[in-house]
């Protein structure tokens, strides 16, 4: 009986770090084409985080919309800096925090253009941004087809 609830607490973890991970790889797209938005418009890569981080925060304070995790470890890469945390570790942190590959590349992007300055970021963002995009309709159309065969087995019985 005691193994029981274990399992079931296992399972409900698993399930809880399956929808972070999918709820971070919707949000990626959004993140990346926010952060090409700004640098675009003359922001550097830090007032640009900060800003996106900010507006998240107060919209999440005021209810407009729920918990995104994405967000929520780019807040703490803002609380990290503030707390006296190198620019360069918080990035390279929220990397490993994320823990998916996307998250990861982004990371040291940031990083790398940081500490080499940021000729070439715009570019590297846009493609990045073309490319998750890409991947968010694959990510679609899969979901998609997995629905559909659910639905097809209660029709069939």
């Amino acid at each position: 009986m005691t193994e029981i609830p274990a399992l079931r607490e296992k399972e409900e973890k698993k399930r809880s770090k399956t929808e972070r991970e999918k709820q971070m790889m919707l949000d990626y797209p959004d993140i990346v084409s926010k952060l090409s938005l700004l640098l675009g418009a003359g922001m550097n890569i830090s007032l640009a985080w900060e800003k996106i981080a900010l507006t998240y925060h107060r919209k999440q304070q005021e209810g407009e919309i729920k918990l995104h995790y994405a967000y929520e470890e780019m807040l703490t890469v803002l609380y990290e800096i503030r707390d006296g945390v190198g620019e360069l570790q918080a990035y390279e942190n929220f990397g490993r925090r994320c823990q998916l590959s996307a998250y990861r590349k982004l990371s040291s992007m940031i990083v790398q253009n940081v500490r080499k300055g940021a000729k070439g970021m715009q570019k590297l963002l846009e493609e990045e941004e073309w490319e998750a995009y890409e991947q968010r309709k694959a990510q679609a159309r899969q979901s998609g087809e997995e629905a559909s065969t659910k639905l097809l087995l209660p029709m069939g019985i």
